[in-house]
């Protein structure tokens, strides 16, 4: 089991359109694509029966990116484990999600949720993500993508 680097870094923001301004506009971060999502497999990697919200991927450079999501519903998650809708996280990419959940649990660190296989956008399409808590509460999602 392999960390192989940073994956993404997710930020929820208030507006999405006022934080693109900032990263595209100012920062000039070219944007991968952006859309809207309604349940599906973010609803389920999140542990929540039922998700909204707005996302921009933004180009970071070496296959990472900046990912900016604004919360329709929940816009304030009441499930713990759901804290990432609220606080963000960032990403590692992992050479074997099983593997490494695998390890994380031995020591007492279990996912919280099963991993979840992405089918969109495109460019998380076939992406196998788990989100676990750090000791210090930080959320982390680990993502295995296959080539």
């Amino acid at each position: 089991m392999t960390t192989l680097g940073l994956d993404h870094v997710s930020l929820t923001v208030s507006d999405i359109d006022r934080s693109l301004a900032f990263y595209h506009g100012l920062l000039k971060i070219p944007i991968l694509g952006r859309g809207e999502e309604e349940d599906g497999g973010a609803a389920a990697v999140l542990g929540l029966k039922s998700v909204h919200f707005q996302y921009a991927d933004l180009d970071l450079g070496s296959g990472q990116i900046l990912e900016l999501l604004h919360f329709v519903r929940p816009k304030k998650p009441a499930r713990p484990h759901a804290r990432v809708a609220k606080d963000g996280h960032f990403g590692l990419r992992v050479d074997d999600l099983v593997l490494t959940l695998s390890r994380l649990r031995r020591s007492g660190f279990s996912p919280r949720t099963d991993p979840v296989v992405l089918d969109q956008p495109r460019w998380w399409r076939g992406a196998t993500c788990a989100y676990v808590t750090d000791p210090d509460g930080a959320t982390v999602e680990l993502v295995e993508r296959r080539p």
